[in-house]
């Protein structure tokens, strides 16, 4: 399932003078809303799908969006769209959504058909759809901005035959309107976002999501508000401003962390993590003893940083394109008592690029050698799948001790994770910067 909302603005829309909060409106929103809200905000209302560059200002309707639907809809189509206008506004936003008469009178056209029909549809010029696409859903949509003001609307959606789920479909188009409303962007950062870049079939509309389009629309956010005034007015609770200081602030609360193990968790000079809420997906065979170990050392990690939660989820037919997969083989033939392989999987095409998957295989012969290995080894592949450092196998006692009941990191590794886990240490964070902060450190 694929979702792209772009923004047409006409030069004359861009701003002649800086639109700005007042400092009443400023303390009322940030204390309206939540720090993860304004970092939500910030990576998905200033960054548009399918553009490297971040936007430099907010886009929102300022009167009640009326939709046509066109193409060749069947009857479920329209009941997805008016359960989407009936949902959104359940929210009171200053606007309300409605269905229009006729095409001609709607400030939104929403058209359903096959990919060259919502091609031709969406006239696009820079984005080619072919039929080999044809086995995902397909949405986009393309908004006209004046002055920070939607003024029309148009989104394409097509529906693969091969996928006939009700709640799949309803959530694309739900996502499309909500994103033809000022929400352009996706994020890697929360899998069960609707926002979310990849194909995850639990995403929803979360109460993060509905925060993030309720601040977009509080009648403190200007049209025309700059990504820069965002930025300077909202400083001390986006991450991603100031951050030197931020981890200079952070790396000294740490001192005791070794600078060489951060290091080791840049991977061609950029350091990502997984979201704070990453799924554990395990196929092949598994003994009762792996499943005693994988649920303990879950349990270990997530009571390192409330940035880390783990989950044990069902692994669907279909490998899942986010989370921790695990591969478990039995080699009757193989010399060594255990052999691994951790592959690593980033996305970059949103605002922060992140570590949103790791493809682990665990190989296992019969020797009593593996057996004894077989624990440490699932434990060291959850840990070093949460950071990008090199991983060899540990030596008893230095990764972690289990007392059988208990699984416990060693002051090393656990201060490591606390520490790039932080939400101060952001995704794509380059080496060569973390070394300038580093000999900064102390002056």
């Amino acid at each position: 399932m694929l979702g792209i909302h772009f923004l047409a603005i006409s030069p004359s829309c861009l701003p002649t003078h800086e639109s700005t909060i007042n400092s009443k409106n400023l303390n009322y929103l940030k204390d309206k809303y939540s720090i993860e809200t304004l970092n939500y905000f910030y990576e998905t209302v200033f960054h548009e799908d399918g553009s490297n560059e971040k936007a430099d200002i907010i886009s929102k309707w300022n009167s009640n969006p009326t939709i046509a639907i066109l193409g060749n809809p069947a009857e479920k189509d329209i009941g997805y769209v008016k359960r989407a206008i009936q949902e959104i506004n359940k929210f009171d936003l200053p606007i309300r959504l409605s269905l229009a008469n006729t095409g001609d009178s709607a400030s939104s056209k929403l058209f359903f058909g096959d990919l060259k029909e919502v091609h031709a549809f969406l006239t696009l010029d820079s984005v080619s759809i072919s039929d080999k696409d044809n086995a995902s859903h397909f949405g986009m949509g393309i908004s006209i901005v004046y002055d920070g003001i939607i003024d029309e609307d148009k989104i394409g959606i097509y529906f693969t035959e091969k996928d006939q789920s009700d709640s799949t479909r309803y959530r694309l188009v739900l996502e499309e309107i909500i994103q033809s409303l000022g929400v352009i962007g996706d994020s890697y950062n929360y899998p069960s976002s609707l926002f979310f870049q990849n194909y995850n079939p639990a995403k929803s509309l979360t109460p993060l999501d509905v925060d993030v389009l309720s601040l977009l629309y509080e009648p403190a956010i200007p049209p025309n508000y700059t990504r820069e005034s965002f930025e300077k007015d909202f400083a001390d609770e986006l991450y991603a401003v100031n951050s030197h200081q931020k981890i200079k602030n952070l790396l000294e609360q740490y001192p005791q962390t070794s600078y060489e193990d951060v290091e080791k968790c840049f991977f061609d000079g950029v350091f990502l993590k997984h979201p704070k809420e990453t799924n554990l997906y395990f196929y092949g065979p598994i003994q009762a003893e792996d499943s005693l170990t994988i649920g303990r050392a879950i349990l270990a990690l997530n009571k390192l940083s409330p940035n880390i939660n783990l989950k044990l989820a069902v692994p669907p037919a279909i490998e899942p394109s986010h989370g921790i997969v695990f591969n478990f083989r039995q080699s009757d033939n193989q010399k060594e008592p255990i052999k691994g392989s951790n592959e690593k999987i980033a996305g970059r095409t949103c605002m922060f690029p992140k570590l949103i998957k790791n493809k682990v295989l665990l190989s296992f012969n019969t020797s009593e050698s593996a057996q004894e290995l077989r624990q440490r080894s699932i434990i060291d592949a959850i840990y070093f799948s949460l950071i990008q450092m090199p991983q060899h196998p540990s030596r008893p006692n230095e990764l972690f001790n289990d007392n059988g009941r208990e699984i416990t990191f060693t002051p090393r590794y656990a201060n490591l994770l606390k520490l790039v886990y932080s939400d101060e240490f952001i995704d794509g964070l380059k080496l060569s910067v973390f070394k300038e902060i580093k000999l900064n450190i102390g002056k």
